[in-house]
């Protein structure tokens, strides 16, 4: 294992679940001390976790400053944290599409938004998590599909925006990953056919493991990755070809 983040600090959010915590956790094993916000607890040996509900511009604001606080500086923002939904177009509920566009796409600018300046200090790096979804769309995933390419777009804007000041912005786009994320959407659509058989397809082969997702992170986040900066890497084994 490199050891890319020795003396680093890392800030990743949904760092209790997922693609979040495999990412707090190879951070930490690369040498990162590493803060994880979620609004679940936090439970990684050696990351500290900080209750922070993203769509609460003042918790994002007071989550990062409570960051720099523990670590003295800031090196890496990983906007790992993200919810999902199933369901066809016309039965979204505003309040469904403003709740998934909330931490989707406008916790990932609260946070950015919190960390730049700190980010600009330490000439550090954003790495954010979009989706397969939002570059090549899902079926019965409008607000998710919406949210996604939004984070697409936030990344590339802020790769410009901060490139003079040596800030480097970069995202993911997975495909299918086995996470509690996309196997809970498999008993919400079990009602409806197209919806479960939609859900369960996300599961099938090529399935990535999320710590494959979290060595990208840590590729985009480190000094290795200094050239691409407004990367939009596809992690979707093929499925997107």
């Amino acid at each position: 294992m490199p050891h890319r983040y020795d003396g680093r600090v890392a800030l990743v959010t949904g760092a209790a679940s997922g693609i979040g915590r495999a990412t707090a956790i190879r951070l930490r094993d690369e040498g990162a001390r590493v803060v994880g916000l979620d609004l679940a607890p936090v439970h990684v040996d050696g990351v500290q976790g900080i209750e922070c509900d993203l769509r609460d511009e003042e918790q994002v604001a007071a989550a990062v400053a409570d960051a720099l606080v523990r670590g003295g500086r800031l090196d890496l923002l990983a906007n790992v944290a993200g919810v999902a939904a199933s369901a066809h177009t016309t039965d979204v509920t505003l309040a469904e599409w403003d709740r998934i566009l909330a931490v989707n796409l406008t916790g990932t600018f609260l946070a950015c938004r919190a960390a730049l300046p700190h980010l600009v200090a330490t000439r550090g790096a954003v790495v954010n998590v979009a989706s397969l979804a939002g570059v090549r769309g899902w079926r019965y995933s409008a607000a998710y599909s919406a949210a996604k390419a939004g984070v697409v777009g936030l990344t590339r804007a802020l790769a410009v925006e901060y490139a003079p000041d040596g800030v480097r912005v970069a995202c993911v786009c997975p495909g299918s990953v086995d996470t509690p994320l996309k196997r809970d959407l498999v008993p919400a659509a079990d009602q409806d056919p197209r919806l479960a058989g939609h859900a369960r397809a996300l599961l099938d082969p090529p399935v990535a493991d999320p710590a494959e997702v979290a060595a990208a992170i840590a590729y985009l986040g480190s000094a290795e990755a200094r050239f691409a900066t407004g990367a939009v890497l596809r992690l979707d084994g093929g499925a997107g070809v």
